[in-house]
């Protein structure tokens, strides 16, 4: 269960970040190092059906992430639960981070979410805002060659279907290290932290 699974709108930002597929994480070619201000537990409320999810986010002494999700039943669905293994980087001033499932509900990933997938965040006081690459803002730069890799469009339309993004850690990390790149990421899920009784 992806951490952009762990709620119920988790099928449109699978949908959303399964679009662009990336050659190798963000932040290959210049190194990991965990974000002290992700640390702890956080709350987000599903737009979709109004289920709850809770993540604590765990650093380990090896500069990456361990998180804990735990979606507690509600109306609409069951109870659901999982692991992820994440690291964080940061690259001008822009925060990625990237995310493997390593647990479903206690049993291994299925082989489509242990896939490694990459987003954009920003963190503004107590609230965590993570942001999903946008399939048709990558097109485009790809289009205009702005980052090397394949945009593929639907056989009966020219919608664009997804990206693959082609280019090696150095140029992808290049590109995603400018002012302009949040731009190319569209708004998922927001979480607000939950601070620990006084």
């Amino acid at each position: 269960m992806k951490l952009f699974r762990f709620a119920a709108l988790a099928l449109a930002g699978l949908a959303l970040s399964a679009c662009v597929s990336l050659k190798e994480p963000v932040g290959s070619s210049v190194g990991y190092k965990n974000d002290p201000a992700l640390e702890g537990l956080w709350v987000g409320r599903s737009d979709n059906d109004n289920s709850i999810t809770y993540v604590h986010v765990i650093l380990n002494d090896d500069d990456t992430i361990t998180a804990v999700g735990v979606t507690p039943r509600h109306d609409s669905g069951k109870a659901a639960w999982g692991t992820l293994a994440m690291t964080t980087v940061k690259l001008g001033a822009n925060r990625y981070l990237n995310e493997r499932e390593t647990s479903d509900d206690g049993k291994p990933p299925k082989d489509d979410d242990a896939k490694t997938m990459s987003a954009y965040y920003r963190i503004s006081g107590d609230t965590l805002t993570i942001y999903m690459f946008d399939s048709d803002k990558v097109a485009k730069d790809v289009d205009a060659g702005r980052i090397a890799g394949i945009v593929h469009h639907g056989d009966q339309n020219n919608l664009v279907q997804s990206v693959e993004v082609t280019a090696d850690g150095a140029a992808l990390d290049a590109w995603l290290s400018g002012g302009d790149a949040p731009e190319l990421f569209s708004k998922f899920m927001t979480f607000k932290r939950v601070k620990p009784p006084q």
